[in-house]
């Protein structure tokens, strides 16, 4: 077998790289450590499929956000519906929007430990050493919110030796950012960082009717890290966030381009306060406990114009009459105010073999909707609480082989209540967990088996509510009677996997192959009627996902370093049928492209002189899964030069080289009175072609 294996891995390592960058001078990624499955492991030896982004990647990129870096991944894809790509999907699965309904999260997020799940305009990159991409159910690790899988990001440590890190840049569309972050010791026990950054572009659409970009983006981070080693046996680490985002949402025409005729454009907004408070001790003989603590206040604002045009005789040529027939004009706006607390209760073995917890959530979302065409403002108040017990056992059972087997029961319950009289409530037992056996072939080889059960929480449909409500005892009426809520969805997943390297670490490898069975899935689906929407859940009967993941780096010569993945995904929707009559059984399910690839290289032109290309590309994909419209395949070209002295940098760098048209978000439906609302395909496009200069200083 040992023999067998090193000859698969030495076939295909050479072929295929990986989501880390490195320097050509530093190419033992074995040593870059993850702590997704509560240790701290090499990346090499977890027992599941991840990416990883490094510091340096980010910077190689010019990427400032999340969603710039995702198209260098396998198997994920991500839905804008917002001024960013913030709707994640893991193997097809994930969530494309928020409207009215409450919704839970299928893709966890994590940032310095709190958890900021449905939160995704949080991520932001800068002062971020590492994100890591779990892919498969975290059922024993992260529980609810992490069904589809997570993203860990953390940001840099406060270390006892001053520090400095300066970044100013600038780029096309009158982008602009700056960024500040500095640590030192505050006493021989106790250091701290503190990081800013502020990013302001015009965006990628001009509204030609208001003569003025209405895209724009205005977004800030400030984060405060403080470490002490309070007493021989007791550590905290406290976490201070501040995000602050104000970008404009304006990103549908009735032609698909990018020029905006609208007359009362959107915003989408987030302020967000968050702490977090961790704690070790290790006094104990057997055992170390850790206590965590955090909280968030967000305040979250999303708006649009819903008729996507104007409404202004003295400009015939912009609003061509008839595009107001019978006061369609409307405008749509939601507010927000989230609360999140969290406690996570944690015992490890010394040995670090086994681990047991209990964890308690509290989340609590206040919303006001804001509709033209509502007698008055929507108000509804919706709070979970989920407390979970969990635990994890290693078992060694032979020289190379560990049996891994984890259990995590959560109870999650949910009050509803809105000002059309609805009190509504959930409270679902669901249970989750991995078992795993990793066998180590040869000391750079390991392959491992896991079969892992995630879980997602049913939840309230209030738009379905109100439609049962309103329009009496219709045929509508008694269909959304129906669907006023939906039940909880559970995945099963089994996964292989072959990780290794050579003894040089200039060829690396990352192998899986899985196949996912949902089960009670859980589809959006819409009625639209006089061009008004409603939005609700529901539950299909069940629905498969397999397919192979595939990263790697190889170290060409000293100078090359050759990086890349590839994946493979085939997904199905099993008896599902849309208020509409579509027949969606056997279909693909949405934001699921068959394949994705991203290849890059990099040469050392001199010791500090570089040149980098990469290509990356996906195939077509459904929007959503309550209509047939896709997005196209893509293939995009990034490119980057840069100077890397001791203690400073400088880069020039362009995504989307050959500026390709890349749809982030599709619907299908009529929204022109000119042409009498036939249906068409309207689409949100992702970024065009940015360029830019980014300045690094390290001191």
């Amino acid at each position: 077998m040992n023999l067998r294996l090193s000859l698969i891995t030495a076939a295909l390592l050479p072929l295929f790289g990986a989501s880390v960058t490195a320097n050509a001078d530093d190419t033992d990624l074995e040593r870059i450590v993850v702590t997704g499955d509560f240790q701290r492991e090499s990346i090499q030896t977890l027992s599941a499929s991840a990416s990883l982004f490094s510091e340096d990647e980010v910077n190689l990129r010019g990427a400032t956000y999340l969603d710039e870096m995702l198209g260098s991944t396998a198997n994920i894809n991500f839905a804008s519906g917002a001024s960013r790509g913030r709707y994640i999907q893991i193997r097809g699965v994930g969530l494309r929007s928020q409207f009215v309904d409450p919704i839970n999260p299928s893709v966890g997020l994590v940032i310095d430990g709190i958890n900021y799940s449905g939160l995704g305009g949080s991520a932001l990159l800068f002062d971020i050493d590492q994100v890591e991409i779990y892919r498969g159910p975290q059922g024993t690790r992260f529980g609810a919110d992490g069904m589809a899988g997570m993203i860990q990001m953390q940001s840099a440590q406060a270390t006892s030796d001053p520090s400095l890190k300066l970044q100013v840049g600038a780029g096309t569309y009158n982008s602009r950012e700056a960024g500040l972050a500095a640590s030192t010791g505050l006493t021989d026990d106790t250091s701290a960082r503190v990081s800013y950054f502020r990013r302001k572009s015009d965006g990628y659409v001009d509204n030609l009717y208001l003569n003025k970009p209405t895209q724009g983006q205005d977004e800030q981070v400030a984060r405060f890290k403080l470490n002490s080693q309070i007493t021989a046996n007791l550590r905290t680490e406290l976490n201070l966030h501040y995000i602050d985002i104000n970008n404009g949402y304006d990103t549908f025409a009735l032609d698909n381009g990018r020029n905006s005729v609208a007359d009362e454009p959107g915003e989408d907004n987030q302020l967000s306060y968050a702490i977090g408070l961790n704690n070790t001790y290790t006094g104990f003989d057997l055992f170390d406990v850790n206590l965590s603590l955090s909280a968030i206040d967000s305040e979250l604002f999303y708006s649009f114009d819903e008729d996507w045009v104007c409404n202004d005789p003295s400009k015939p040529q912009l609003c061509a009459a008839g595009l107001h027939p019978d006061g369609y004009s409307s405008t749509d706006v939601y507010s927000r105010d989230r609360d999140d607390q969290g406690v996570d209760l944690q015992f490890k073995s010394k040995t670090g073999n086994w681990v047991a917890g209990l964890y308690y959530q509290n989340r609590d979302v206040d919303l006001e909707r804001q509709y033209t065409w509502l007698a008055s403002p929507f108000n509804s108040t919706y709070e979970t609480n989920n407390v979970a017990v969990y635990g994890q056992l290693a078992t060694p059972i032979g020289p190379k082989t560990t049996l891994i087997t984890g259990l995590r029961v959560e109870q999650y319950q949910g009050d509803y209540t809105d000002n059309n009289g609805f009190i509504e409530d959930t409270d679902d037992i669901m249970v989750g967990g991995k078992i795993a056996l990793e066998y180590q072939v040869i000391d750079r080889t390991m392959i491992y088996t896991s079969i892992t059960r995630g879980y997602k929480a049913g939840g309230i449909n209030s738009e379905a509510l109100a439609k049962a409500k309103d329009e009496g005892l219709n045929l509508d009426a008694e269909f959304f009677k129906q669907h006023t809520s939906f039940d909880p969805e559970y995945l099963w997943s089994g996964e292989f996997g072959v990780k290794g390297s050579s003894l040089d670490d200039k060829f690396i490898l990352r192998l899986a192959a899985f196949y996912m069975h949902r089960d009670n899935i859980q589809l959006k689906s819409w009625q639209v009627q006089d061009q008004k929407f409603t939005g609700y859940v529901d539950n299909a009967s069940s629905g498969s996902n397999y397919g192979l993941e595939l990263e790697g780096s190889y170290q060409l010569t000293d100078d090359l370093l050759i990086t890349g993945s590839a994946g493979y995904l085939n997904t199905k929707i099993n008896k599902f049928v849309t208020k509409a009559g579509l027949n969606q059984d056997g279909r693909d399910q949405a934001q699921s492209p068959k394949y994705q690839y991203a290849l890059s290289a990099r040469y050392n032109l001199t010791n500090e002189l570089y040149a980098m290309v990469g290509v990356e590309g996906k195939d077509d994909y459904y929007f959503s899964d309550s209509h047939n419209a896709q997005a196209p395949n893509s293939n995009l070209v990034n490119v980057s030069l840069g100077y890397e002295a001791d203690s400073w940098a400088v880069r020039a760098w362009a995504r989307n080289v050959f500026d390709e048209t890349v749809p982030t978000r599709g619907f299908e439906f009529g929204n022109n009175p000119l042409d009498g609302y036939a249906d068409h395909t309207y689409t949100q496009l992702g970024e065009p072609r940015v360029a830019g200069v980014t300045f690094t200083l390290n001191l």
